[in-house]
């Protein structure tokens, strides 16, 4: 009895090792190599140096978040850890409790996303694709849902409940919070420290639904909204 203990301990912190490393694989390649924009670095003396690829088109962007930040890592979750893709929360969950959330939240989520367009800093970064203008900002949308569904899928998806066996469910959620955080590093001051408190927000809820959709509408509702309300403002009808 406990040999097999030491063995289902030694093969949880081998998923977790795993799980960990793949994010960390995921997160590096799209940081650097999948941006739509350009982080770099400025000094009096040295100037203007990029240190990320050429950024991609819309298309590719989006393309290949859901490549490395969600196909990737939610097919390496369920073959390592052997949880089924409702386990990792891409099922429906609680969808009673998850409609609630949405008719609580998605007003809460436009009114954030207005809030955000009128800060300087954020119009400096948004919209990630900055050629989008009223006309394309549909396809715009739907390329959105793509993008902060395998944000999701890899945080509050294969992180959250692939580590939820090994750390707890609060450590996991600490843990998917506090790499969402480091994510979001090169964005806006104040988009990096809402990343915190959102984050656990966010994997609570998705605990308790048992779904990662739920909070990823309400995520995409901000970005989507903030992108709207910024554009239409430097774009007017």
């Amino acid at each position: 009895m406990w040999g097999r203990r030491r063995l289902t301990a030694r093969r949880a912190d081998r998923d977790a090792e795993l799980l960990l490393l793949a994010a960390t694989l995921a997160l590096t390649a799209f940081y650097y190599f999948a941006r739509a924009d350009t982080i770099g670095v400025f000094s009096p003396a040295r100037g203007w140096t990029p240190m990320t690829a050429r950024p991609l088109s819309a298309l590719w962007h989006f393309g290949s978040a859901v490549l490395l930040l969600g196909l990737f890592p939610v097919l390496l979750a369920r073959r390592v850890t052997g949880l089924s893709a409702v386990r990792l929360g891409l099922g429906l969950g609680d969808w009673r409790r998850g409609i609630g959330l949405l008719v609580a939240g998605l007003p809460l989520a436009v009114l954030a996303g207005k809030i955000a367009a009128a800060s300087p800093a954020m119009r400096a970064v948004y919209p990630l694709v900055p050629s989008v203008d009223v006309g394309d900002f549909p396809s715009h949308a739907l390329g959105q849902i793509l993008y902060i569904g395998a944000w999701e899928a890899l945080f509050r998806g294969v992180l959250l409940f692939g580590l939820r066996e090994r750390l707890g469910a609060g450590g996991a959620n600490v843990l998917q919070t506090a790499l969402s955080v480091i994510a979001h590093f090169g964005r806006a001051l104040n988009e990096t420290a809402a990343a915190f408190p959102a984050g656990l927000v966010f994997g609570w809820l998705t605990l308790k639904t048992g779904s990662i959709w739920y909070v990823a509408m309400i995520h995409w509702l901000v970005g989507v909204s903030m992108d709207w309300f910024i554009v239409t403002q430097a774009r007017p009808f």
